[in-house]
């Protein structure tokens, strides 16, 4: 039973090189106990290079790794209170499901009765009791998923290790599994630590995530917290779809800074930060945020507006974008539930405002 505030993983200091190339560069982190933690970024940020130090397959070049408060930076994957998942499913073909999944208990040497009510127990959490005796080749894609979970969680391991676990599957699968991993998760309790690069899935599994980037850990957080207030540009870019502005400051006021684009002057709330005038800044605002004002529609007080050349309709289903060009060429996207009606239609290269709440834009000085 985890105790209420223990740390399951601390890392600090963390580094891993290969050769001149630095992988993973002084890495401070701390996931809780029994959290489902995301490890999110783009590929080769370093991400699956933090999962394999946590298990112990590679050992790091500098930093410390505490599990639970023991220090097993230099230990063994086999001396660690961890389980890893791989990103290919990686069972034995010449065994059924259940001998799959009993395989790490019988490496173990435990005695077989205890093996086999240990290996049923878990086919029944993970949905496949009625599929003990069939083949690998035999199973579609997410029960081969569901066998290698299950032979990870039957060794009971304080710490799951999950790298890309879903990345093999199609679309659909990929959210339906999302969704059992996560119920997985809270049944079992134990902590779960899982790589992707695939924002909709970590924003549906995630308690908190970190957001991993050129070998650097960007910016901590629960996914509402990061795709509402990020800190960082890199996340305001990276997570969901945001227009991004990038400026100079010009003015500061009682909490507020002047942000000047060129062709428009930015207001936005500086969230407790200390920019200085002269400093080059980004301004972000989500595109769900912005809309296009119709014909002889003003701006009130309480947005923002720029004025923009428009270009197109991107139709997406359930969204439309407009997408429309700034004085200094840049792209500006508003998007909304798509309606189909004449509503939805700008002439192009229309001169139009794009506007939206000033509360709703972030300041980022990095």
């Amino acid at each position: 039973m985890n105790q209420p505030n223990e740390i399951a993983v601390q890392v600090s200091g963390l580094s891993k090189n290969y050769g001149a190339v630095q992988a993973l560069r002084g890495v401070d982190l701390s996931i809780g106990a029994g959290e489902y933690f995301v490890l999110l970024g783009p590929s080769g940020g370093g991400k699956t290079t933090l999962l394999r130090l946590l298990g112990g397959f590679i050992r790091p070049s500098a930093g410390q790794i505490l599990l639970h408060g023991r220090d097993v930076s230099e230990q063994p994957p086999n001396r660690r209170p961890t389980s890893m998942v791989f990103q290919s499913f990686a069972l034995f073909p010449h065994m059924t499901v259940a001998q799959n999944v009993g395989y790490g208990l019988r490496l173990r040497r435990l005695p077989k009765a205890e093996i086999a009510s240990r290996v049923d127990a878990m086919l029944e959490l993970v949905g496949l009791s009625a599929l003990a005796g069939r083949m690998p080749h035999a199973l579609s894609g997410g029960q081969q998923q569901r066998v290698q979970l299950g032979r990870s969680l039957v060794l009971e391991a304080d710490i799951l290790l999950l790298d890309e676990p879903l990345a093999a599957l199609d679309a659909k699968l990929r959210k339906d599994m999302c969704l059992e991993l996560k119920h997985l998760q809270e049944q079992v309790g134990i902590t779960f630590v899982h790589v992707t690069h695939n924002q909709e899935e970590a924003m549906t599994v995630a308690d908190n995530m970190a957001i991993i980037a050129n070998g650097e850990l960007v910016e901590t957080g629960t996914a509402q917290d990061l795709y509402e207030n990020p800190r960082r540009r890199f996340t305001a870019d990276f997570i969901g779809e945001n227009n991004i502005f990038d400026g100079r400051v010009s003015g500061l006021t009682s909490g507020g800074v002047d942000v000047d684009l060129g062709f428009a002057i930015l207001t936005v709330d500086a969230h407790g930060q200390t920019p200085r005038v002269g400093d080059n800044v980004s301004v972000s605002v989500r595109s769900e945020l912005v809309r296009v004002l119709g014909r002889g529609e003003a701006p009130d007080a309480l947005l923002q507006s720029v004025p923009a050349t428009y270009g197109e309709a991107v139709y997406l289903g359930l969204a439309t974008s407009h997408v429309a060009s700034l004085a200094n060429g840049d792209a500006i996207v508003a998007r909304h539930i798509s309606r189909g009606d004449a509503s939805d239609v700008f002439e192009a290269e229309a001169q139009v405002t794009y506007a939206w709440p000033r509360a709703r834009m972030r300041l980022h000085l990095s």
